[in-house]
């Protein structure tokens, strides 16, 4: 597919819109045979909203005419034109997209929508190809074990990533140290801090996210609804507030795309975050709980499936945790590496490793920071 969008400006909103229905039909992909129908409303041109049926293939329908729909989407115009402009670094959870929308049903139908219209640079599909030649070339698909490093030098963790090997950080620690750190001190310190935003409507503060994971902990069951919203940040902006406390243990901050918060009350029995890969090198420091991650090898794309529409980061259908082999066949050929990441310690993961996450203990928090380079 092509990899870029087909412009950036346009000449009118109806264009925007039918540039926008472009990139869903041609990014639409439906191996779980997802069923329900989107309504997509422009907020300053409703007129040109249109209903997204899910199906084999997206028909989109129009003129809406009132029809019944699971999902319905809001959002001004001007959204459509950040998404266009800004396609290379695109990321539906950043405020300036995810704080414009209004989304009402079945939240995951609007995030598979909004994935089907992501494209990937063509500097990150070639930084994507070249990585899977050297995974081949280095046979990283055998590696069993993750290496562990107590207080390497940046000199050492440097050669950690040009080979493109995972290693676990040890003898780390932020002051105070992992142990102390609880949700009831994250509400005290920083409880009028926006951790993340869920919509235009909707900012949610670290008070706010502290009493939400309190009401997921006493109700489990609230972690299967489709129409809540989870008591998890997942990987929001770390507010400035907390840098000082959270941020970077090597390198300079400079270094570093802004921090992400992954912070709340989680399935342990599912994962955190599904299987995915990164362009660039990501180090991931756990603060409170421990985590398990399911590490494969960038050489081993073919084998989970990763889809054909993502931004910088690139998701996948095949789901480790509850395998499918009728419908992705290739996946019994991948190999695992699996890893448990403890509080105070830091996972360094190269580009292009793909990943799925597990918190084993809930509350759970972690800080990841993405090289640039």
């Amino acid at each position: 597919m092509n990899v870029a969008y087909p412009q950036k400006e346009f000449g009118s909103a109806s264009e925007i819109v039918d540039g926008l229905i472009h990139l869903i039909k041609g990014g639409f992909e439906n191996p779980y045979n997802d069923k329900g129908t989107v309504l997509v409303v422009v907020e300053d041109h409703p007129e040109l909203g249109f209903l997204a049926v899910f199906g084999e293939t997206l028909e989109i329908v129009r003129p809406v005419d009132g029809r019944p729909h699971n999902t319905k989407m809001t959002f001004p115009v001007s959204t459509l034109e950040t998404v266009f402009r800004n396609y290379e670094v695109l990321d539906w959870r950043s405020p300036e997209i995810l704080g414009t929308l209004k989304l009402e049903g079945d939240l995951n139908l609007a995030f598979h929508l909004g994935m089907s219209c992501v494209r990937p640079s063509n500097e990150t599909v070639e930084k994507f190809s070249s990585i899977r030649a050297l995974h081949k070339q280095k046979g990283h698909k055998n590696l069993t074990e993750v290496a562990r490093l107590h207080l390497p030098t940046q000199h050492q963790l440097l050669e950690v990533i040009e080979d493109g090997i995972p290693a676990i950080i040890t003898g780390l620690e932020p002051s105070p140290p992992c142990k102390d750190w609880t949700v009831e001190r994250l509400v005290e310190k920083y409880g009028e801090c926006v951790v993340c935003i869920r919509s235009a409507d909707e900012q949610i503060t670290m008070r706010e996210l502290g009493a939400q994971m309190k009401e997921f902990e006493r109700n489990p069951e609230l972690e299967n609804n489709p129409n809540r919203d989870k008591a998890y940040t997942e990987g929001a902006v770390m507010p400035e507030e907390m840098w000082d406390d959270f941020g970077p243990m090597f390198f300079d901050r400079e270094d570093f795309i802004p921090a992400q918060l992954w912070l709340g009350s989680v399935s342990t029995e599912s994962p955190a975050t599904g299987l995915h890969c990164d362009p660039t090198t990501g180090f991931l420091f756990q603060v409170m709980g421990r985590k398990r991650l399911e590490l494969y090898s960038a050489d081993q794309a073919d084998c989970v499936y990763p889809k054909k529409a993502h931004s910088y980061y690139q998701t996948c259908w095949f789901n480790p945790n509850r395998p499918n082999y009728d419908a992705f066949p290739k996946a019994r050929e991948a190999k695992e590496l699996s890893v448990v990441l403890h509080p105070g310690e830091l996972l360094v993961q190269p580009a292009g490793w793909f990943h799925q996450v597990y918190a084993l203990e809930s509350p759970t928090m972690s800080v990841s920071y993405f090289w640039r380079y």
